[in-house]
């Protein structure tokens, strides 16, 4: 188990998704307290050959123009969208896991 790993938001994006992507930093950006209580880090991976690990490792679709792929502590894909993903949503995702759970009842 690697519950001492943050979470992780993984963009992915093309050229064509790059406008979609920075939006997207952007809003998880605009609220960092809630990244930082939830062990949120921002990492992105454009369409070249350098991120193209990362693309094969988590499946990513190279003909979609953005994907989101949010990673729990432990390691495995817990939720993915092409579309803009509003930190309510995502908190209210993170706060519904029961490891989310036990980290609240604990602090």
């Amino acid at each position: 188990m690697f519950a001492d790993q943050p979470r992780q938001v993984l963009l992915f994006y093309n050229s064509e998704g790059k406008a979609l992507m920075e939006k997207q930093t952007a809003t998880l950006q605009s609220d960092k307290p809630g990244l930082t209580e939830r062990e949120i880090v921002i990492k992105t991976y454009d369409a070249s050959p350098k991120s193209a690990k990362e693309w094969k490792a988590w499946e990513v679709d190279p003909a979609k123009t953005f994907t989101f792929v949010l990673v729990g502590k432990d390691g495995g894909e817990k939720y993915r969208s092409d579309k803009l993903v509003p930190n309510r949503e995502l908190f209210g995702l993170i706060d519904a896991m029961p490891m989310r759970q036990s980290e609240v009842k604990r602090n």
